[in-house]
């Protein structure tokens, strides 16, 4: 019942819900006509100071910089996934299963953990796994429901947003992130491994794939698997020229990863066991982009993976600058403050039921990220607009609820309806061979039937 539910769903959003960037679009128009008429100048001047600070927000130096890197988070992870030594590793473990309902749950268990380390490898490492999994009941003579082995994969992506490359942990655990004047870099151990972090991803990781092995029982065998490679990983051996053997080379790869090892040994290791170093964005490209180069090989083995991950990573940097112009139009008219208020009020409201003011504040930050997901699916730009919203109303004394807990609440909720916005699920679905409209029905139900977990540790 539930799974025809999220079926019909699915089908809806197909047919009604336009490209993410036409949203991107949509969003500007209103929060330009909104910050006019909220900011607190003469018609005729905020007019013209609206459109300033829609066009400073393109170019903002800081969150240029961050939009960068989150297509080399997707880059990195995609590289690391495409890797030959990844692809032989994820073919023997998709033999791992006896029944289709222990095919899906296999898949699931494995896309929650690649996830939780990257988001890039989850997604992309996810994809293969399902994909080999289906050739190798194939080879079995076994039905099975490979749309639900499919729609296992994209299942577990919902806990990267409170793993170790979440955009919205990483950016405050920065010294020089954009909001730093207001809450200061804010460490890992307040965001991604605090205790109700780890026990919700301990949780999701038992209870995603005891549901994708229930739905299993009951879902229809069938599918069509991809019967060739799509993005082959290894380097044309052909080149036989001075500066083809070159870009083969293992010998020139190691004079890379030899000083990145050095600085992660006496540089980076040191500075993050002292705390001197926070453990954030820009490590986690630095080790993924050398881990990549190391899984790789060669430079030109690399160099063709780079390139098909950068194809996945247009969307990023299309529409991450039309979002940062909306935050700068936000900001600058006085909406990011209205808005926080806003929130304090509603979780004051609720409070008065009997409930904790900051348990009724994360709840309403989980379902407005939620809600924002689907008309900015990007866990980075929606920080971007939202971010800074989220934390003043978290600071207000009221709430008092500390800013690392409003940073998950909000991630959480980016994460949770991704299960229903298929954006993220295009290099999914290339990579498989399979639609939308074949998977997002049981994603459905695995949004639905986790959200009671999100609300316990609210409580925590």
């Amino acid at each position: 019942m539930i799974a025809r539910f999220g079926q019909v769903c699915a089908r809806l959003a197909e047919r009604f819900m336009p490209n993410p960037f036409v949203f991107a679009l949509l969003l500007s128009a209103v929060v330009l006509a909104g910050g006019w008429w909220h900011w607190p100048a003469p018609p005729g001047d905020a007019f013209t100071l609206v459109l300033q600070a829609w066009f400073d927000g393109f170019w903002s130096k800081p969150l240029l910089a961050f939009g960068f890197q989150m297509a080399l988070i997707l880059v990195t992870g995609y590289t690391v996934a495409d890797a030959p030594p990844t692809r032989r590793l994820l073919a023997r473990v998709a033999g791992a299963w006896s029944t289709p309902a222990g095919a899906a749950a296999l898949c699931a268990l494995v896309a929650v953990a690649l996830s939780w380390i990257h988001w890039g490898l989850g997604l992309v490492g996810g994809a293969l796994l399902a994909r080999e999994i289906g050739r190798v009941a194939a080879r079995r003579g076994r039905p099975l429901p490979y749309p639900l082995v499919v729609a296992g994969a994209y299942a577990g992506f919902i806990v990267w947003h409170g793993g170790l490359s979440g955009s919205a942990p990483l950016v405050v655990a920065q010294p020089d992130h954009a909001l730093a004047d207001l809450v200061g870099a804010i460490g890992l151990r307040s965001t991604v491994l605090s205790l109700p972090n780890l026990l919700l991803t301990l949780a999701m990781a038992v209870v995603i794939p005891l549901v994708i092995a229930a739905m299993a029982r009951r879902a229809p065998a069938g599918g069509r698997v991809p019967d060739h490679e799509q993005n082959p990983a290894a380097p044309d051996e052909r080149q036989t020229t001075p500066g083809a053997r070159l870009g083969q080379s293992r010998l020139v790869t190691l004079t890379a990863l030899a000083p990145a090892a050095a600085a992660l040994a006496l540089v980076v290791v040191p500075g993050v066991a002292s705390g001197e170093r926070p453990v954030d964005l820009n490590v986690v490209l630095f080790v993924f982009l050398f881990a990549g180069l190391a899984l790789h090989g060669s430079p030109m083995a690399i160099v063709g993976s780079f390139r098909r991950g950068a194809g996945e990573a247009a969307p990023i940097l299309l529409q991450f600058p039309f979002y940062f112009a909306v935050m700068g139009v936000m900001r600058d008219s006085g909406l990011v403050t209205t808005l926080a208020r806003a929130g304090v009020d509603a979780s004051l409201w609720l409070a008065e039921s009997g409930l904790p003011a900051g348990w009724c504040f994360q709840m309403l930050t989980f379902l407005t990220a939620g809600l924002v997901n689907l008309f900015v699916p990007s866990g980075g730009g929606q920080w971007a607009v939202q971010g800074e919203i989220v934390l003043q109303a978290a600071l207000d004394p009221r709430i008092g609820l500390p800013p690392g807990r409003a940073v998950m609440a909000l991630a959480y909720g980016d994460a949770w309806t991704n299960m229903l916005q298929p954006f993220w699920a295009l290099a999914l679905l290339s990579i498989t061979g399979t639609s939308a409209r074949e998977i997002m029905g049981y994603t459905i139900a695995v949004m639905l039937l986790v959200s009671p977990l999100y609300l316990i540790v609210f409580a925590l």
